[in-house]
This record gives structure tokens, sequence and C-alpha cells, in this order.
């Protein structure tokens, strides 16, 4: 069963946007181990499965949106020519694109057969389950190592607020 740490962060912690991603990224890491613990069992139930087909094609999307359209030009408008941040965000920004290629293919293997309790994985999709986790894995300590630490640094109040306000917008939460 899904624990709680899958769970999406609560909506109040959009005002505090780089607390939201943090949180965010706890919850990217419990979907990972997840995906994990599914493809060493090489099977999910349908609870499970859903749940993380939901969060793929949700949230986790929203997620790279609140980065790729709100953190990352912040942060390219902010940051110093010595903090060498642009080859990093371009970086993280390629992940996205080829994370989302992979979550697809996820998707596909949990929605198959969905009248039945439990989803067996094939051995294929079992690795590319285990390939993605452990890409993500290194994508989330690069964001909150380098990106959230210069965000911390360099983005201004006026930054913070209106990353907060697109992040509300994604998600239909009235924006204050």
């Amino acid at each position: 069963m899904l624990r709680d740490d899958t769970a999406s962060p609560p909506f109040a912690l959009l005002d505090e946007p780089l607390a939201y991603v943090q949180a965010a990224h706890l919850q990217q890491r419990a979907i990972c181990a997840v995906l994990r613990r599914f493809a060493a069992a090489h099977a999910a139930s349908r609870p499970e499965a859903d749940r993380v087909t939901a969060y793929l094609t949700g949230e986790l999307r929203l997620h790279h949106e609140d980065e790729d359209l709100d953190l990352y030009p912040a942060l390219r408008r902010r940051a110093l020519p010595a903090d060498g941040l642009g080859i990093t965000l371009a970086r993280l920004g390629e992940e996205h694109r080829q994370g989302a290629a992979m979550a697809d293919l996820i998707v596909d293997a949990l929605s198959a057969r969905p009248a039945e309790e439990v989803v067996q994985l094939g051995a294929t999709t079992s690795e590319a389950m285990q390939a993605y986790a452990a890409s993500e894995i290194r994508h989330l300590a690069l964001e909150n190592a380098v990106v959230l630490a210069l965000a911390r640094i360099r983005l201004t109040r006026p930054d913070l607020k209106a990353i907060s306000r697109g992040m509300k917008a994604r998600r239909g939460v009235e924006v204050t």
C-alpha cells in the first residue's frame, strides 16, 4: 500500500514555492521507491498502480511545468555568470523531457488490463522502472543541491510571488 509520503504537498505550501518544490521532491522520491518495489516484485496492486499512474500523468507534469515555466526562468534571470547555472538548467529541462517519455511507458504498463486486481510486469517494464527511478533520484539530487540552494540565495520576494502565482494557476488554486 502507498504510504503518506506519496501524498501531494498541501496547497498551503504554494505560498512558499521553494518549500512546495522541496516537498514535491520528497513525494517524487517516495514514488520512485514504490516503482522500485513494483519492479522487484514484477507486479503492482491495481490501487497502487492507479495511484502511481495518476501521479505520473498529473502531479509530476505539473511539477515539471512549475520548474520549466517559472522556477528555471526566474533563476536564469537572477543567476550570476559565476553560478554556471545555464548548462545545469538546460540539462535538467532535457531530463524532464526524457523522463516524461519514460513515464509514459510506465503508465502504459500500469494501465494495462484495468480490470485485473494485480498488474503483472515483465522484465523489460521492471528494468524501465528501475532505470527511471535511478535517473529521477540523480535528477532530484542536482535540483535540491544546486537549483534550490541557488534559488534561496538569488530569487527575490517578487520572484517568489510570481512563481507562486504560476503554480497556483496551474492547480486552479485561488491566487492571493
